[in-house]
């Protein structure tokens, strides 16, 4: 790449990696129209339903990736959250509950869970085994306020450990429900 004031000099390794990503307002609005195509309640014969987040990770995760940009997707994600939990009253199920879930740090992992199983739902928290293990965390801070998010929901914080044989990784996962 060449620097634009003389057309000679290459630009640093610093200058690319600040360069601006192309076309994030459409892949943007693109993200934020697919999440509004989800359609709910389709599978209500199976113990859940999930949605991921419809883009590619390296939009949603990448380096370049805004912060404000993440936090448009974080209110849609969450105001679909709450339609889908809106529309849920109107239906005639035996037992429903929605659950928005979002990585910290890995925005593409988040999903949408709708669960029709009782017994699923109150099993899908307990994850304590030699391989993972879930720890809900009292945590002071909050995830969508850090990013100027409201919602009525409530937030709950889990921090995740994955433990393989020479492999250990945390992440802290928030539940809104």
């Amino acid at each position: 790449m060449f620097n634009s004031n003389d057309g000679c000099e290459l630009l640093s390794r610093e200058d690319k990696m600040l360069s601006k990503q192309r076309g994030k307002k459409r892949k943007l609005q693109s993200l934020l129209n697919n999440i509004d195509g989800f359609v709910p309640f389709l599978e209500t014969d199976e113990k859940y339903e999930h949605f991921h987040v419809p883009c590619s990770r390296s939009f949603i995760d990448g380096a370049k990736t805004r912060t404000k940009l993440k936090a448009q997707f974080l209110k849609k994600w969450l105001e679909t959250t709450e339609k889908f939990i809106e529309i849920s009253k109107t239906k005639s199920l035996p037992f429903c509950k929605i659950v928005a879930v979002t990585i910290e740090d890995d925005y593409w992992g988040s999903q949408i869970i709708i669960f029709y199983s009782k017994e699923y739902y109150d099993n899908f928290f307990k994850r304590n085994d030699e391989y993972q293990t879930w720890t809900e965390v009292d945590n002071r801070r909050s995830f969508i306020k850090q990013h100027g998010v409201t919602t009525s929901l409530t937030e709950r914080c889990i921090m995740e450990t994955l433990i393989d044989d020479d492999y250990e990784e945390n992440s802290f996962m928030w539940i809104y429900s």
